[in-house]
């Protein structure tokens, strides 16, 4: 198991085009905010992203961050408004 907050398939996206998962999904769905920056994929591919809402039923949708893990790693755990 890779150690990712949020297990995702970073190529799948929602009807507006964001990424999303579940908040089953998430190592500490406490964390999982919107605004909040998390380490988000699965083993094939992970990518830091940026969570843009979460609906009622627990659905979570995110924009994946330009740049690598590596570039973008600073981020993680951090909040944006």
């Amino acid at each position: 198991m890779i150690d990712v907050d949020l297990v995702a398939d970073l190529n799948a996206q929602d009807d507006d085009g964001f990424g999303w998962s579940t908040l089953a999904d998430a190592r500490q769905p406490d964390r999982v905010i919107p605004g909040s920056m998390l380490l988000a994929g699965n083993q094939a591919a992970q990518a830091v992203v940026r969570v843009v809402a979460i609906d009622a039923d627990g659905q979570v949708h995110f924009t994946i961050l330009p740049g690598s893990v590596a570039k973008n790693r600073h981020l993680l755990g951090h909040s944006v408004a």
